[in-house]
């Protein structure tokens, strides 16, 4: 009975070492930069994140984006109360860090993604 209880137990070690294996193998971290740049908070959703407009021409309107960060900081926590519907139309000035990683699926094809974490938030004046 305990021979068969080792037996299982190195089983169950080498399935869950194998699909570790897998899962380090399908995402890889490529790169991470560090941006600062100058934002309208546009608001707090559950499912989307904090989301900010962004004007990369600041004398053409049609110039802005909306970026998601569904990732954010301690610090950044703490320095501004980001869900709360005061801050909407306010400029922040934000450091954000973005991640660029693959993905590959069962199929063999990778597909590049980012990801981007919100570091330092203040607001401007």
């Amino acid at each position: 009975m305990k021979n068969r209880q080792l037996t299982l137990a190195f089983i169950f070690s080498i399935v869950v070492f194998s699909a570790n294996a897998l899962l380090e193998k399908t995402i890889k971290t490529q790169e991470k930069k560090t941006v600062t740049t100058t934002a309208t908070f546009d608001g707090y959703d559950a499912e989307d994140g904090y989301s900010f407009i962004i004007r990369e021409d600041e004398d053409d309107e049609e110039s802005e984006i909306t970026m998601f960060f569904t990732e954010i900081s301690e610090e950044a926590l703490k320095a501004v109360n980001l869900k709360s519907e005061d801050m909407i139309g306010k400029r922040f000035q934000i450091t954000y860090e973005i991640t660029e990683y693959e993905e590959e699926d069962d199929n063999g094809y990778v597909e590049t993604f980012e990801s981007f974490k919100i570091l330092e938030v203040k607001k401007m004046k």
